[in-house]
């Protein structure tokens, strides 16, 4: 790869590639040269207080639904006795683990709402990984905080970045992969490709990406830069328990110098890029 992606001029091809399926209609045309909403972009970067996601899966999981009519009609307790049934069985559900959580939190026990996030973590390990950093986000914002090395473990990136068309506005392209080998790729408002990725090469480019990521020197975790980034600027976002960390680098000056810290980066988004992009029956 480093052959096939060493040169400048590839590199910007590589910016400039299209997906094989063009877009179905002008509004979808249209939808490119738009930036992601900012409630899009905080599901993207996990970053959904404990009640936004409590309301979320009211509308995605009956039991969440049903123990918050019970709360609505005054039966706490019933309530309780429920989710903690299925917590108990179930020490991976998403809707009891964020229930228990937001009770114990109310209560004033954020040790109690450490320790269900604790067995949701144990149950899931890496396979979700959006939970596990939206999960890490509520603790944070109630002072709880993971261990020194849990803090540091990257577990996924989010770049973003301008693909520039001739005679054309700039397309904002945000990129989110995953440890698990997860990834979503948007160009402006449109997913591409439109459904769940699950090829192989993409898999495993998005492990490469993750992996270079963790290797990166980054700065302490800060809050998510929201200014859309301008010209040739790529940022990365890099997610972890402890929190997002900040890089940025400039296309025009890392592009062909293999001595830059952030050169193989470029290339393995470029790549990863390239390949969520190609034609799918391909």
């Amino acid at each position: 790869m480093m052959t096939l992606l060493g040169t400048a001029g590839v590199l910007f091809a590589v910016i400039r590639s299209r997906s094989s399926a063009p877009p179905r209609s002008g509004a979808s045309s249209a939808n490119e040269h738009q930036r992601l909403p900012e409630n899009a972009l905080r599901v993207l970067f996990a970053e959904l207080s404990l009640d936004e996601e409590i309301t979320l899966l009211c509308r995605l999981s009956p039991e969440m639904a049903e123990w918050m009519n019970l709360l609505a009609e005054d039966e706490v307790d019933e309530a309780m006795r429920r989710a903690e049934a299925v917590h108990a069985a179930t020490p991976g559900s998403r809707a009891a683990t964020c229930f228990l959580m937001r009770a114990r939190f109310a209560m004033g026990d954020n040790q109690g709402a450490a320790q269900v996030a604790q067995a949701y973590f144990s149950a899931v390990g890496i396979s979700e990984i959006e939970s596990l950093l939206q999960t890490w986000h509520h603790l944070r914002a109630m002072n709880v905080f993971p261990d020194k090395e849990t803090a540091r473990q990257v577990v996924g990136v989010i770049v973003e970045l301008n693909d520039f068309e001739k005679g054309g506005p700039a397309i904002p392209i945000t990129l989110s992969a995953h440890l698990d080998g997860s990834s979503v790729l948007h160009r402006g408002r449109r997913r591409v490709p439109a459904g769940p990725d699950s090829r192989r090469p993409v898999h495993e480019a998005t492990m490469r990406l993750v992996a270079a990521a963790s290797d990166v020197d980054r700065p302490p975790p800060t809050a998510r830069s929201t200014k859309p980034v301008e010209g040739l600027l790529m940022r990365f976002t890099l997610l972890s328990p402890g929190g997002p960390s900040v890089v940025e680098l400039d296309i025009a000056q890392v592009k062909g110098n293999e001595d830059h810290p952030l050169f193989q980066l470029l290339l393995l988004t470029m790549d990863l890029v390239m390949k969520k992009q190609a034609d799918l029956a391909a």
